[in-house]
Parts: structure tokens; sequence; C-alpha cells
């Protein structure tokens, strides 16, 4: 590959600095601080696929230019072709497979570490994101979230392939809270036309983890198209999903893990169901009961 030849996807471009540095003549040639540039960059995909060039910059401490210019030396056309290949990452089917290649290069996963260390390293980082998701929580975007939850006609819990555990969760606790709570599930027959349904006085709770699933996103998108409100659980800031609301809870997700760490978002799904009981008050526990009559009328185990 030279300079008129830029990498044809991010496995590649991530190669690409270790292969500046050991001299190859095939690869492009970058001053210092143009391939500690790259290096950054390719060492956070998620945000570089998610931002824009001047917010960017303004993390590495450059000028937008110079992104531009890093981009043509790779042999890019500008800034966003050479992004495209980020935003391909994010949504293609090799999400976890690159992670999992990215680890096993920088020496942390279990075969690098004793299985003690390794077992600490997921820990800690875990206490870190679940640290970090109630430090960044504002707590009036959560209280807005309970209460458009508990005014809501309808609501509507969306979260397929890894999140469909948390959407779960939190719709089968809110059905005990109040009626009419639909959890979006295309294993049941249930599609993205079933958003048609909704009207201005209905909530979508979206829950998507990036790579999000396109299906998931899909839905919010038209629910709010028919009127209705949107709750956005998410681990990005930046997300797509995060990208339709005002209202959105963010679950940090960082971490030595072949897969995407769920622990912060159960807790906002728990903060978030623990705000609407308690708002609630002598109402919840009245609809608790009722739900717990009928599970021992019907000698549920």
């Amino acid at each position: 590959m030279t300079s008129s030849t830029p990498p044809a996807d991010y496995a590649q471009l991530q190669a690409l600095p270790a292969r500046v540095r050991r001299g190859d003549p095939e690869a492009p040639r970058l001053s210092v601080k143009a391939l500690d540039l790259l290096e950054a960059l390719v060492g956070e995909p998620e945000r570089v696929g998610t931002s824009s060039i001047s917010q960017l910059a303004e993390w590495q401490g450059v000028h937008a230019s110079r992104l531009t210019r890093l981009s043509r030396a790779l042999g890019f056309s500008g800034f966003k072709a050479f992004q495209a290949l980020f935003r391909r990452d994010l949504t293609g089917g090799a999400f976890y497979s690159t992670r999992a290649e990215r680890l096993l290069d920088f020496g942390e996963t279990p075969e690098a570490q004793p299985d003690a260390a390794w077992d600490r390293a997921l820990w800690q980082q875990e206490m870190a994101n679940l640290s970090s998701a109630v430090e960044g929580l504002d707590a009036r975007l959560l209280e807005g979230a309970a209460r458009a939850v508990i005014a809501a006609r309808r609501v509507h819990v969306v979260g397929l392939r890894a999140s469909f555990g948390a959407a779960h969760y939190l719709a089968y606790y809110l059905d005990y809270l109040r009626r009419d709570v639909q959890l979006v599930s295309p294993q049941a027959g249930v599609d993205v036309e079933r958003a048609l349904d909704l009207g201005r006085d209905d909530l979508v709770i979206g829950i998507a983890f990036r790579p999000e699933t396109r299906v998931s996103v899909d839905y919010c998108r038209l629910a709010i198209e028919q009127g209705a409100g949107l709750v956005a659980l998410t681990n990005h800031p930046r997300s797509q999903l995060a990208g339709l609301t005002d209202c959105r809870l963010v679950a940090p997700a960082e971490g030595p893990f072949f897969f995407n760490p769920m622990s912060s978002l159960f807790m906002l799904v728990e903060m978030l169901l623990s705000r609407i009981a308690r708002a609630m008050g002598p109402e919840a526990v009245t609809a608790i009961r009722r739900r717990e009559a009928l599970i021992a009328r019907l000698h549920v185990e």
C-alpha cells in the first residue's frame, strides 16, 4: 500500500502505525506528529466514528486542517472518507472480532496475564464504568425520564441483540408498575411497523449499545415521526440513538472485554425503575400487590 492507495478497512488502518514505525517501504511517510495523531485516532475508534472533525480536533488540541492533511497523506480524498472506515467498523459484523484482535495485540487477554490479574482488571473496569455512569448522570434527565414513563398512555421498550436482556428486564418490572407496556421483539412477530401505532401521548424507551442494531434505531426514529416521546439508554452520548432525543441516559462500557460490558446499563435500568416507583408512591405499592395477587392466584412458580 502506498500513500495513493488508502487502507481498505479499519483492520488495515489499525496495522498502519506499526508499519510506519518499523520503516515499511510500502507504508506512507508520516511525520512524528502525524503518526502520533494517527495512533491516537486508531486507539479511539468509537469516538472517531461518531464525532465531527471539529470535535476531534478539539480533543487532540490541533486544527481541523491537520486531520484533513493526515487523511490525504494516507491516500483518502479527505477526512470524511477516512472517517468512513471507522463508521463501517462500528456498524459491520466484524466489530467484536476487531476488538478481540486489538486486545490480543495489546497483550490484555487472559493468555497474557494470570487469571487472577485478568479477572481483577475486568472487575476494576466495570467498577469504573459504574462510577462514571453515576458521576455523569444528570438527575434532571433521570427524573424527566421517570415522569415521562408515568405520564405516557403506552410505553414500548425496544432493545435487540445484546441489549435485549436489559430491555426485557426493564419491560418486565415496568409492567408491575403500570399498564400498557410492550416489549418490542421481532422473535414475537413485532417489527418496526408496530411503531406506526404510537402517537403523541406514547413513549418509547430505546436501548442500543454500539454497534447499534439498525432495527432498534429505526423503530425509535419512526416512533418520533409519529409524535411519540423517546428515552434513550446508550453507551455513547453521540450514538445514533442518543442523537434522536434530548432525554438520554449514558451507561459507559469501557474495558478489556471482548464484548460490551453491561453492568452500568443494568444499573441505569434499576435506577430508572426505582425513580419511577418512588414518584408513583403508594400507587406503585398497590400495582405491585395487584400483580403479586394474580401470580399467587394462578400458582405461577
